[in-house]
């Protein structure tokens, strides 16, 4: 895998990297994804079990919102389906 970041922040790492500040710049790049998943994932589950909430206790509002997440989605009709 290859990845592109802005040339300050690629001289930052490296910088600390070899002033031992940092374990290696893959380490500090594994770790940062890492947190970016995890980030994500909690957030998938919040807006899944929010999801599930509100399409059993309010219909109305249910329907409304997922016609809108429909609408609004440009990834397809998949959008806002329910856990």
């Amino acid at each position: 895998m290859t990845i592109t970041i802005p040339a300050d922040s690629a001289a930052m790492l490296r910088k600390l990297a070899q002033e031992k500040r940092i374990e290696s710049v893959s380490a500090y790049v594994t770790e940062a994804v890492e947190e970016r998943l995890g980030r994500e994932e909690r957030a998938r589950r919040i807006i899944e079990g929010w999801a599930a909430e509100v399409e059993r206790t309010s219909p109305k509002e249910w329907a409304k919102a997922l016609e809108w997440a429909q609408t609004s989605d440009r990834r397809g009709n998949n959008a806002g389906a329910a856990a």
